[in-house]
C-alpha cells in the first residue's frame, strides 16, 4: 500500500478499489480530510459535497461487493467546476446571479460521470460566469496557486485545476472558451484537455460564447486525461453543437510508440515574446520527443496576427447575448470585472460579429493545410509562469504585456478553431513555478495527443511533482 494514496493517479487507485486494498469509501474520506486542511487556505471550491460523497461512496462499494465494475472512475473522488448543473445541488457559475439556482436535472457530462461511478466531491471556484482567466472571484473568493500562494492559478476554471495539482481530487471538469483549462493547468504543473469543439456535450453546462465552448478534464497523467475523456465523450441529443462523429477509445492506443510521428513547432506568433524558462522548458520537452523518434520541423503561420481581433469580437458578442437578459434586470449583481468584458460585447455590430465569422472560416482553412504536413503542432502553452494575484501587466522576456493577453495568446486560436489541444507539465522556473507546452491536433484526433503526451511522460517525472501543502 502507498503511503499516500491520494498521489496516485487514477489507473493506480482504481486498481486498488478492484483488488480491494482500499475502499471508495476509506479513499473519499482522506479526500474530505484533506479538502479540510488545506482548502480554507487556497479556496478552490465553492461547494463541498461531504453527505452525498460519502453516501456515493458507500453505494460505489457495495456494487463492487456485488460483483459490478463500471470501469476505471468507479469510486474515485472527482470535481467538477460550478457552472457544471447538478441535481438538487446550487449552481452559482461563480455569480450572485445564480447563486440560488437549483438545477432539476444534471449536466449531460456529470450524469456520465455518476454512470461510471465516479464520486462527486464538490463544485470549484471560477471566475464569475467563465469570463477571465484568474479565478480572482468578487463573490466567492480568490483561488490561490498551491505552488505559491501569492500567485494566480489562472482560470476560468483555476479551482478545477488547484483541486487536482493539490491532491484534493484525481481529477476535474473545467471548460475552455478562450484558454480556460489550459492556462490554469500550465500555472498548476497538471495536464488540462481541451477536446475538439462537439466532441463534448456542453448540455446543462451554463455558456460564455457558443461557438468557443469546449469541455474537458484536468489529471495529473495523460492516461489519466484519456480515461476521463472516454467517460465524457460523444454525441449528446440535447446539445444542437454535439458531434456525431466516431469516439475513439482514447486508451487503447495510448502506448503505442511516436516513432517517425510528424511534428510541427509552430514559432514566430507562438513563441515570441517568451520568458527564457519556458522556451528553455519547452525545447527541452521538444528534444525528448526527439530522442522518442518524432520527426520535428518548424512551421509559421502568416495569419496569426489575427486570432486577437476575433477573440475581442467573437467573444464579448455572444457573452453579451447570454447575459442581455441580467445586464437590463440585474446590473448590479456583476462584479466589475465581469461587467468590463461583457458591456463592451452590447457594441459589437452584426456586421462586425458575421465578418468575423468569415474571417475565422478562412483562418482555419489555412490553418488546416498544415496538417497535410504534420501529424500534430506545438507550442508553449503559455509564454510566462504564474504571476501575483492581482498582477495586470507581466515581463514576458524582454516586453511587457497585459497578463491577460499574454495568458490566452497561444490558446484561444484553438479555440476559434475547434481544434483538440492539451497542455502538458515539462519543468519549473526559478521560482519552482509549473511550465506546461501544449499539442495541438486535428478536429477529432485527440488519440494523437494522448499517444504524444503519454509517451512523453513515461520518460520524464514532471507530472509526479507536488506542490508543498503542509
Amino acid at each position: 500500500m502507498p503511503n499516500n494514496l491520494l498521489d496516485l493517479s487514477i489507473e493506480e487507485v482504481s486498481n486498488l478499489i478492484e483488488d480491494g486494498s482500499v475502499s471508495s469509501l476509506e479513499l473519499t474520506e482522506l479526500v474530505l480530510k484533506n479538502i479540510e486542511r488545506i482548502d480554507p487556505k487556497l479556496n478552490a471550491f465553492i461547494k463541498v459535497l461531504s453527505e452525498e460523497s460519502i453516501e456515493q461512496a458507500k453505494k460505489a462499494d457495495k456494487a463492487r461487493a456485488d460483483g459490478i465494475n463500471l470501469g476505471s472512475l468507479h469510486g474515485v473522488p472527482v470535481a467538477v467546476k460550478d457552472l457544471f448543473a447538478t441535481k438538487n445541488i446550487a449552481t452559482t457559475a461563480g455569480s450572485k446571479i445564480l447563486s440560488n439556482w437549483v438545477p432539476e436535472k444534471d449536466a449531460s457530462t456529470v450524469s456520465k460521470l455518476k454512470a461510471a461511478g465516479a464520486i462527486l466531491i464538490g463544485k470549484c471556484n471560477m471566475d464569475e460566469f467563465a469570463f477571465g482567466g484568474t479565478t480572482e472571484n468578487d463573490h466567492y473568493g480568490t483561488t490561490r496557486n498551491p505552488w505559491d500562494t501569492s500567485r494566480s492559478p489562472g482560470g476560468s476554471s483555476g479551482g478545477s485545476a488547484v483541486a487536482v495539482a493539490s491532491r484534493m481530487v484525481f481529477s476535474a471538469l473545467g471548460t475552455d472558451t478562450a484558454a480556460s483549462i489550459r492556462n490554469p493547468a500550465h500555472f498548476c504543473g497538471i495536464v488540462g484537455l481541451k477536446p475538439s469543439y462537439g466532441r463534448v456535450s456542453t448540455s446543462g453546462v451554463v455558456p460564455l460564447a457558443w461557438s468557443l465552448d469546449h469541455v474537458g478534464p484536468f489529471t495529473r497523467t495523460v492516461k489519466d486525461a484519456a480515461i476521463m475523456l472516454n467517460v465524457i465523450s460523444g454525441y449528446d441529443i440535447q446539445d444542437s453543437y454535439s458531434s456525431k462523429n466516431k469516439v475513439d477509445d482514447y486508451v487503447t492506443n495510448i502506448e503505442t510508440p511516436i516513432s517517425g510521428m510528424k511534428i510541427g513547432i509552430l514559432k514566430d506568433y507562438f513563441w515570441d515574446p517568451i520568458e527564457p524558462s519556458v522556451d528553455g522548458a519547452v525545447n527541452t520537452a521538444i528534444n525528448v520527443l526527439k530522442e522518442l523518434g518524432s520527426v520535428n520541423q518548424n512551421v509559421s503561420f502568416d495569419s496569426a496576427h489575427l486570432f486577437p481581433i476575433l477573440m475581442n469580437t467573437v467573444l464579448p458578442a455572444e457573452a453579451a447575448a447570454y447575459h442581455k437578459q441580467w445586464l437590463e434586470t440585474n446590473q448590479d449583481d456583476y462584479g466589475q470585472k465581469i461587467l468590463d468584458r461583457i458591456l463592451p460585447g452590447l457594441v459589437v455590430s452584426g456586421p462586425d460579429y458575421i465578418n468575423a465569422q468569415r474571417i475565422r472560416d478562412q483562418i482555419k482553412t489555412g490553418f488546416m493545410k498544415m496538417f497535410e504536413q504534420f501529424d500534430v503542432l506545438i507550442c508553449p502553452t503559455v509564454p510566462y509562469t504564474a504571476a501575483k494575484i492581482g498582477q495586470l501587466e507581466v515581463a514576458v522576456g524582454e516586453s511587457k504585456m497585459e497578463a491577460s493577453v499574454a495568458r490566452t495568446k497561444n490558446l484561444f486560436p484553438f479555440n476559434a478553431l475547434g481544434l483538440p489541444a492539451i497542455s502538458i507539465p515539462c519543468g519549473f522556473d526559478n521560482n519552482n513555478m509549473p511550465i506546461g507546452f501544449q499539442i495541438i491536433g486535428k478536429p477529432f484526433e485527440e488519440s494523437k495527443l494522448l499517444q504524444l503526451g503519454h509517451n512523453y511522460q513515461k520518460v520524464t517525472d514532471w507530472h509526479l511533482m507536488a506542490p508543498n501543502t503542509a
